[in-house]
C-alpha cells in the first residue's frame, strides 16, 4: 500500500514538473477556440448570408478570442493585465499561421506529401509550436 501511494506521488510529481496539466488546459482552450472558430463561420456564412472568405475570418477571429482569453486566464493563469500578453499573443498567432502555410506549401509541393496527411502535419505541429512560444515567451511570468 504504501508502495503504491509512493508511486502515485511520484507520477503526480513527474506529470507536474512537464506540465502536462498545462498542455491539457491549452488542448482544451484550443478545442473550445476550434469549435469557436466553426460555429461562427457557419452562422455568418449560412444565416448571415456573408461570403465564405469572410465567414471563415469571422469565425477564426472570434476563435482567437476564446483562444487568448482562454489561454491568459485558464492555460497560463496570469493576473498581471493584457498589454503585455496580448500583443505578443498575436505575434505568435501571426507565426503560427505562417508556420502553418510555409509548412503545408512545402510539403505539398517541394515533397509531394499527400493532402489529408499534409494537413494532419500542420494541424498537429502548428500548436505545438504556438504553445511552446506562449508557454516561454507570451504568458512567461
Amino acid at each position: 500500500m504504501r508502495q503504491s501511494i509512493q508511486q502515485n506521488t511520484t507520477l503526480l510529481a513527474m506529470l507536474n514538473r512537464l506540465n502536462i496539466w498545462q498542455i491539457v488546459r491549452y488542448l482544451m482552450v484550443g478545442l473550445c477556440a476550434a469549435f469557436t472558430h466553426a460555429v461562427m463561420a457557419f452562422v455568418l456564412f449560412r444565416l448571415v448570408l456573408i461570403d465564405a472568405t469572410l465567414s471563415n475570418f469571422g469565425g477564426f477571429l472570434s476563435g482567437a478570442v476564446v483562444s487568448y482569453l482562454g489561454s491568459y486566464y485558464f492555460t497560463f493563469r496570469r493576473t498581471d493585465g493584457h498589454q503585455r500578453s496580448l500583443p505578443r499573443f498575436a505575434l505568435v498567432w501571426l507565426i503560427g499561421i505562417a508556420i502553418n502555410l510555409g509548412l503545408f506549401k512545402t510539403l505539398l509541393i517541394r515533397f509531394g506529401v499527400p493532402f489529408e496527411i499534409n494537413v494532419g502535419l500542420a494541424i498537429v505541429l502548428t500548436p505545438i509550436a504556438q504553445y511552446l512560444m506562449l508557454r516561454f515567451w507570451a504568458f512567461k511570468k
